[in-house]
């Protein structure tokens, strides 16, 4: 059974906080103002409430050469 703390993505989201450039968000979570956000690892930080069912889920970008969809690459958020 899934513990919610991480969900596996295709294309992982832009941060949705400010940023000079785009930087990619590693969580999908609630933030400590109330609304729920694509943040990057600082935003989560500062902003997130933690990670689980109702709270947030860690962004995993999906492995597209694995033979059973499963596997998984984490990105470290930043762009290539």
């Amino acid at each position: 059974m899934s513990d919610h703390t991480s969900v596996i993505v295709s294309v992982l989201p832009d941060c949705d906080f400010t940023h000079e450039k785009p930087v990619k968000a590693k969580y999908d979570g609630k933030t400590k103002m109330g609304p729920w956000a694509n943040m990057c690892q600082s935003h989560f930080d500062q902003n997130g409430i933690g990670l689980g069912l109702g709270r947030g889920q860690k962004l995993i970008i999906k492995d597209k050469d694995s033979d059973d969809g499963a596997r998984a690459e984490e990105l470290d958020g930043t762009n290539p």
